[in-house]
């Protein structure tokens, strides 16, 4: 049974009076969130914010069990937080939960709710209010007493929520038995769960990983295989003098994984090898600001520019600065040679720029 005509009426009039004041705190609630999280160093894919649409709100208070939905629904003002692991859930909870007064009497964490012998939509959701600290302060007076409701979850949860509450799929209620639909529905949240869950742990490898290889680094230990991770802490360390100069900037400018391979076919497979074709003259190698991908490019060109273009090259890059021609040649790099033989010309892109890789995303931390 649903509410009289009359009443709702009434409540989505009286809505779409209020929800611009709702926009408006859930536009501030983000802006919170996102300045917290950005200054604590977590990692997450993104934060948004909205106020529920008109036509949401009106079959959500039409509901029988909505007595008095102005006061009962809490989700009017709506944030949602998206993180690439499921750690980072937990890290943007312990950082989001002090800064709001949070109802745990309407806060759930659905992952609870399914047991321990259910798979299905994973989230966490808090019901919050605005501190009576910040409601002291005139520019959020005006959200005295209205709630919000904050949503944590992975990008694959997130996935998930999406496709299994979207009518178009036909995900909703209960499913038919018939070629084993429902247990297939079923095989698919629990894939899911286990491949979110991997991704968590990889990510937890990585990071022991790169404390590993950065204490190794930091005690002079690199006999260490070079790949991006190993790198980054060792060029951290070793430039750091030009690093706090913003003469180099902490990037591969998306063209990890195609350095670590011109390394290799150069004949660099460890720390301790590129450690010993630098020498102490790291300013040397920078002539310019630059990244991390320019300055190996450099580092090898300056060192052995015909092993690097007839070995580890394969034209990866085809354009180079006239400044940094001029640069090389100083240095007595027989640069010139090297475009004619190989048809290299000038251009304003040149090799610490890598136009192929502009889809390869640095998912870590550059730290």
């Amino acid at each position: 049974m649903e509410n009289s005509e009359k009443n709702i009426d009434e409540i989505i009039k009286w809505y779409v009076n209020v929800r611009p004041t709702y926009k408006n705190l859930a536009s501030k609630v983000e802006s919170i969130i996102r300045e917290v999280l950005n200054s604590s160093g977590i990692s997450y894919y993104t934060v948004s914010s909205r106020a529920k649409d008109i036509e949401s709100f009106s079959k959500k208070a039409s509901k029988e069990k909505y007595k008095n939905p102005k006061n009962e629904i809490k989700d009017m003002a709506g944030i949602r937080i998206i993180t690439f692991v499921k750690s980072e859930v937990l890290q943007c909870c312990d950082i989001i939960k002090p800064l709001f007064d949070i109802d745990p009497d309407h806060s759930v964490d659905k992952t609870k709710e399914l047991g321990n012998d259910k798979v299905g939509y994973r989230s966490i959701h808090y019901v919050a209010k605005l501190t009576d600290e910040r409601l002291g302060l005139p520019e959020y007076s005006v959200f005295k007493e209205l709630t919000f409701e904050i949503q944590v979850r992975t990008i694959l949860e997130h996935a998930w929520a999406d496709i299994s509450h979207d009518r178009n799929y036909k995900f909703i209620g209960n499913l038919p038995t018939e070629n084993d639909i429902q247990r297939r529905f079923s095989l698919a949240a629990a894939t899911l769960e286990l491949v979110d869950r991997e991704f968590d742990n990889l990510a937890k490898e990585i990071n022991i990983y790169d404390k590993e290889v950065k204490n190794k680094v930091e005690n002079d230990d690199l006999n260490v295989s070079i790949n991006t991770t190993s790198l980054r802490n060792y060029l951290n360390n070793k430039f750091r003098p030009l690093i706090d100069k913003n003469i180099l900037e902490r990037t591969f400018n998306k063209g990890s994984k195609r350095i670590v391979n011109e390394l290799k076919l150069y004949g660099i497979y460890t720390l301790a090898d590129i450690d010993r074709i630098i020498g102490d003259d790291i300013n040397k190698y920078v002539d310019k600001p630059t990244n991390y991908l320019g300055l190996l490019r450099y580092i090898m060109i300056i060192n052995d520019i015909n092993l690097y273009f007839e070995k580890a090259w394969r034209k990866s890059w085809t354009g180079i600065d006239r400044k940094e021609v001029n640069y090389l040649s100083s240095l007595g790099v027989d640069i010139e040679a090297i475009m004619d033989k190989f048809e290299l010309h000038v251009a304003e892109n040149d090799f610490d720029y890598d136009e192929d890789d502009i889809f390869e995303e640095e998912f870590f931390s550059e730290d």
